[in-house]
Formats: C-alpha cells, sequence, structure tokens
C-alpha cells in the first residue's frame, strides 16, 4: 500500500463534470504530495475560486450517500445503454470501431466513406454529416489522428431518443455513399435523410 506516500509523480485530479454531468459548475480537485507542483497552481485560487454557495451546494451532494450511490448507478446504466445502441448500429452498418472500456465516445472508422483518402475528404465526410444530417461528429483530425475517416461519436451527449434519431441518420447516409457514392450525391438524393 501507499500509506498515503504519494511522492512527486502522483497526482490526482477530478471534476464534477464527467461524473455528475455538470461542467457548468465548474468545480474540481487536485490532489498532490509535489511541493513544486502545489506552488505552481497555488495562485490560480485568485482567478478560479470557487464561490461559497457553490461550495455548500457541492458538499451537499457529495455528502449524501444515497444519492451520489443512486445518481451513479442510473447514470452508469444510461451511459451503457447509449453506448450499446451506438455500437449495435455500427455493427448493423458494417463501420469499424474501437470498444471502449470506459468514458464517454466510441472512435469509429469512417474512411471506407471518404471520397478520398485525406484531411479534405474527411471534412467533405463531415460536412455532409452537417449539412445533410445534422449530425456533428469529431473528426479525427482534430484528435491528430494520422488516419483519415476516423470519428469519435459522443454518446452522452444528448438523450437516448435523440441518439436514436443521430444513428438513423447517419444509417442512412452511409447507404446513401454506398449505393450512389460521391460523384452522385446531390442535394435532391439527400432530401429523405432528415
Amino acid at each position: 500500500t501507499l500509506n498515503n506516500d504519494l511522492r512527486n509523480d502522483v497526482h490526482h485530479v477530478w471534476a464534477l463534470s464527467k461524473d455528475f454531468g455538470a461542467s457548468g459548475f465548474r468545480i474540481g480537485t487536485l490532489y498532490t504530495q509535489n511541493q513544486a507542483l502545489l506552488s505552481a497552481v497555488a495562485n490560480l485560487n485568485i482567478f478560479s475560486g470557487v464561490s461559497h454557495p457553490m461550495q455548500m451546494i457541492v458538499s451537499e451532494i457529495l455528502t449524501d450517500d444515497h444519492f451520489i450511490y443512486s445518481f451513479l448507478e442510473n447514470s452508469r446504466n444510461r451511459i451503457r445503454y447509449s453506448y450499446e445502441l451506438v455500437c449495435s448500429r455500427l455493427d448493423e452498418m458494417v463501420i469499424p470501431y474501437i470498444p471502449a472500456k470506459a468514458g464517454i465516445f466510441v472512435y469509429a472508422d469512417f474512411s471506407s466513406l471518404l471520397p478520398e483518402q485525406t484531411a479534405e475528404g474527411e471534412a467533405r465526410f463531415s460536412s455532409l454529416l452537417l449539412d445533410a444530417a445534422r449530425i456533428i461528429m469529431t473528426p479525427g483530425s482534430a484528435q491528430h489522428d494520422k488516419k483519415p475517416g476516423m470519428f469519435r461519436i459522443c454518446y452522452c451527449f444528448v438523450n437516448p431518443e435523440v441518439l436514436e434519431m443521430a444513428m438513423q441518420r447517419l444509417d442512412r447516409i452511409v447507404g446513401k455513399i454506398r449505393r450512389r457514392h460521391w460523384d452522385n450525391l446531390n442535394a435532391e438524393s439527400l432530401t429523405d435523410i432528415l
């Protein structure tokens, strides 16, 4: 065991944003025994102090064990449902993806659908998703992925009903590209996506 002797190389950073979906609260913690790091961040409190009312709210939340367990269990179930929904739809579309071990994203490979295997082809596919289907997925180039066509699908940003609608639209776009290819896609051929 560590006996709370973490030395200089172990740092614990945590915030309400992921576990509680409370990114707007802007409250987090840093636990470290590294004195140089503590000195470096000590003055940041001047610019990012947490107001007393927010401290009280967070204290109430974090000390209510029943609420915490119930909320986190419900969140895990909803996240699992959304993850399984995305994966099953990607499987149906025969789109390869990297299975998630944790988190709120699936990283999927749409490279076979690009008009060309370049960053421009990825951008064109991304624009098609937005313009024709109103779907936003983070392109791999925004994450410094060298392979064009990799996209990050965030499955926890919307409720399951909206996610299902987005996956249906994605399925229709994928089908159109496979049937018509890029040369035959136009505004008329994409009218039934929405």
